[in-house]
């Protein structure tokens, strides 16, 4: 059966630039990764990197919409269409003010038998973690029914620092794995599955 890693993270947390090093990371395994991109406006733009990755039968861009809300049929849609392949991973990558607890209580249902439940993944900027004013609860939200947290930007914060994001981090999700982004190993997302942890 087929994972589908969904990716979240706030506006400049670095999702585009793990998902790029997670394709070359699959592909370089014998892997064959499909890319969906969802962005308000830029998602044709944004993938034009993934199609030359990848190439465009295994890359789909959604505008114009969030799939946490109106997007999320046509989401559905999108990977229900997607070809069975052997060794076959799906990668979603959402805007960066997706409802992520939303997304994944609905991804889920009317997907084909031939996907696994979607697990999430949400990069977080550990230099700017609640720091954004309003954006706080939205931020926090991402990382409650996440299975793995990745930690970027931490080059110069102390480790008082450090260690304060990831005590916010699992009193939001005990269960989730924590992983500074240099010490992830991209092979152990296959294995990852579904949060049970409620939000």
């Amino acid at each position: 059966m087929e994972s589908i890693i969904v990716i979240v993270g706030f506006l400049g947390a670095g999702k585009t630039t793990l998902m790029k090093q997670l394709l070359h990371d699959y592909l370089d395994a014998g892997w064959k990764p499909f890319v969906i991109l969802n962005d308000y406006e830029n998602a044709d733009l944004d993938s034009g990197a993934f199609r030359k990755i990848l190439g465009p039968e295994f890359t789909r861009a959604l505008s114009g919409s969030c799939v946490c809300c109106s997007g999320i049929n046509e989401l559905r849609v999108q990977v229900n269409a997607i070809p069975e392949r052997e060794r076959g991973i799906t990668f979603i990558e959402a805007n960066g003010t997706s409802d992520a607890v939303t997304l994944m209580e609905f991804l889920g249902v009317g997907i084909k038998g031939n996907f696994l439940p979607p697990v999430q993944i949400s990069v977080v900027d550990a230099k700017n973690w609640q720091k954004r004013g309003a954006h706080n609860e939205l931020e926090a939200n991402q990382v409650q029914v996440s299975s793995l947290i990745v930690l970027n930007h931490t080059e110069g914060l102390s480790t008082d620092r450090i260690n304060r994001v990831q005590s916010d981090i699992k009193s939001l999700n005990p269960s989730a794995q924590v992983k500074i982004w240099d010490k992830l190993q991209s092979m152990e997302l296959a294995e990852l599955r579904a949060s049970e942890n409620q939000a």
